[in-house]
């Protein structure tokens, strides 16, 4: 690398010079070029010309004038130097390699073709047998994987293969089944139940999981010291005990019919005690689970998932899962696949159009939508409801969607598609007449503070609305910031607006009952005393009621209070979608539009 270095520094210092006209210098020139000493350049030119990316014609005596030749250009050195950081998962360096010396035109695109042809599927010979692996790209690390505070979609997906839960839900059917509890019973008033756990169940540091472990990650969870978002579903906990190795009881203060779902949610998993304490804070970028999949590494510029061979379930057919991560690039020509948003498993569908019948394609609407939330709780002409009920008749979600592009897919009336009984407006109020609709619900040029977090194509959709409000006369300002810096209430609340959006995974009514009680969710935050008590009211009656068709009329009649409100504004629904080679088998999209890697397996 050092010699590269000194070739390079010679030709930026001679950029004038084509490759192969002779060049005149001196070994003093040379010397300060290579900031070393007369001795010390003769020393690299030597290498240079066995490396044969110089002719060197030393003139004669001391002082006198020599020739060189350039044989190489800067990309034909830099090139196979960032190839080769790649390979060893150094793609910070290798990008920082392109851009330090200005790497552009036909060369960066050659990079990027070769860079795209190291992901998807991949079988290598390994020391006993064949190892399949599935390779990736992302555009952000993933470092926070503690089931007790996981939020992002990403990470949810990311829990779920590395730890494990008592009980899952089968969304086909809508019933739960045995996992880590292989059965479970309770009595007529649904106040005290008994879990019976399998035997046998290793955590990935080879400990047994046992009833210990439940009662310490639901303790937890449950103590406001640890400050879980997902506290309150567990606040009907009378009492946790461990029975024995293979016996929990859940004895609650009263009957909450949600209590399945609650077991059955990634928020939920099993944790190691000792782990979680040993590690502190590492313990989210290193976490230790019971599921089919073991961290091996987390680090800024690769996530690398091994198959647990012990996995009570049996192993998975995939041994590993890379992901490397690669920041999201301005530059067209530098899209690689599996950068879209968030994470899939598989490459997206547009980068694969040209292999014709060896790749099939999946394609799904997501369950959610993209909104716009009002800050209630912050003086502004966004407290007002006229105010808020006039944005909403400038919006245009169809030419919002049309213009932005991209998976935007349909205008959103509420968060779940198949629940509107009636469709988004469609008649937006033209531009000529906004500023008096503006002006008749008392706005008076007041600048909004519009805010939304990196990623999930929020930057272009809050954007879009910048532009598409201030043509119309509402003047609106534009914060970025990490999503974890927006999670925080000091931050948040200093926004007028925020643009976000939810997914629900396949337990549909959990999921959004989460949305709305999480501290988490940007939403709640948002909202007045008054509009979260009678959310809160909904949502009490959700959990008394044992018919999914009640429970879900209780999480309609709370979007419809945010509608009368107008405390937040549904823009659209999106798609996933995604395709696969032919040679892989096991694949369908989950709600959260992944597929379980322990499904995966490769038929060539």
């Amino acid at each position: 690398m050092q010699i590269a270095y000194h070739y390079l520094r010679l030709r930026q210092h001679f950029a004038y010079v084509a490759e192969g006209a002779p060049q005149e210098v001196t070994l003093s020139e040379l010397a300060d070029i290579f900031c070393c000493s007369v001795r010390n350049a003769k020393m690299v030119i030597a290498q240079l010309v066995e490396q044969k990316w110089l002719d060197w014609i030393p003139g004669r005596g001391r002082g006198r004038v020599s020739r060189m030749v350039f044989l190489r250009t800067k990309e034909q050195v830099v090139l196979p130097i960032a190839q080769a950081c790649v390979q060893r998962g150094d793609l910070e360096k290798a990008m920082a390699l392109l851009n330090d010396w200005k790497i552009a035109g036909k060369a960066r695109e050659r990079f990027f073709d070769w860079l795209s042809g190291q992901f998807g599927f991949r079988t290598e010979e390994g020391e006993y047998r064949v190892r399949d692996t599935l390779r990736m790209s992302f555009y952000r690390p993933i470092p926070a994987l503690d089931p007790a505070f996981v939020g992002r979609v990403t990470e949810s997906h990311m829990v779920k293969q590395i730890f494990d839960t008592l009980i899952r839900y089968d969304e086909k059917n809508g019933t739960f089944l045995p996992h880590l509890a292989h059965h479970w019973e309770s009595d007529e008033s649904a106040t005290e139940w008994i879990f019976y756990l399998r035997k046998g169940v290793q955590f990935h540091h080879g400990r047994e999981l046992t009833s210990d472990d439940v009662v310490w990650t639901f303790r937890r969870i449950a103590d406001p010291r640890t400050g879980s978002p997902y506290r309150w579903m567990l606040e009907d906990v009378d009492e946790l005990l461990a029975v024995r190795d293979t016996i929990v009881r859940i004895r609650l203060k009263r009957p909450n019919r949600l209590l399945l779902s609650m077991l059955a949610s990634d928020r939920l998993s099993i944790v190691p005690g000792e782990v979680v304490e040993q590690k502190g804070s590492l313990f989210p970028r290193e976490p230790v689970g019971s599921g089919p999949f073991c961290l091996v590494e987390n680090s800024d510029q690769m996530f690398v998932l091994d198959a647990f061979p012990s996995y009570f379930q049996g192993r998975a057919h995939l041994d590993r899962v890379e992901i490397w991560i690669v920041p999201e690039s301005k530059r067209e020509e530098e899209a690689i696949p599996s950068i879209a948003g968030e994470v899939h498993v598989l490459q997206p569908t547009l980068d694969r159009r040209e292999q014709g019948d060896n790749w099939q394609e999946l394609q799904q609407l997501e369950r959610g939508c993209k909104f716009l939330a009002f800050n209630l709780n912050r003086s502004g002409p966004q407290r007002c409801i006229a105010f808020r009920k006039a944005v909403d008749r400038l919006l245009d979600r169809e030419t919002m969607i049309r213009e932005v592009a991209g998976r935007r897919y349909a205008p959103a009336n509420g968060f779940i598609r198949e629940w509107q009984t009636e469709g988004a407006d469609i008649t937006p109020v033209g531009r000529k007449d906004a500023a008096g609709l503006l002006e008749s619900c008392g706005y008076r040029g007041e600048t909004l503070q519009l805010y939304t977090y990196k990623g999930a194509g929020n930057e272009q959709d809050a954007a879009w609305l910048q532009r598409y409000f201030r043509e119309r006369g509402l003047s609106v300002d534009l914060i970025i910031v990490p999503i974890e810096e927006l999670g925080k209430p000091e931050i948040l609340l200093q926004a007028d607006m925020i643009v976000a959006g939810e997914i629900f995974d396949n337990q549909l009514l959990m999921g959004v009952m989460e949305m709305y009680k999480s501290d988490r969710s940007f939403i709640r935050l948002l909202w007045d005393e008054e509009l979260r008590g009678a959310i809160d009211r909904e949502m009490d009656r959700l959990m008394q009621e044992s018919d999914p068709e009640r429970q879900k009329r209780c999480l309609i009649r709370a979007e419809e209070l945010l509608k009368e409100r107008s405390a937040m504004l549904f823009l659209f629904h999106a798609l996933q979608q995604s395709s696969y080679h032919f040679s892989l088998a096991g694949v369908s999209l989950n709600a959260l539009g992944f597929v379980d890697y322990k499904d995966i397996w490769f038929k060539t």
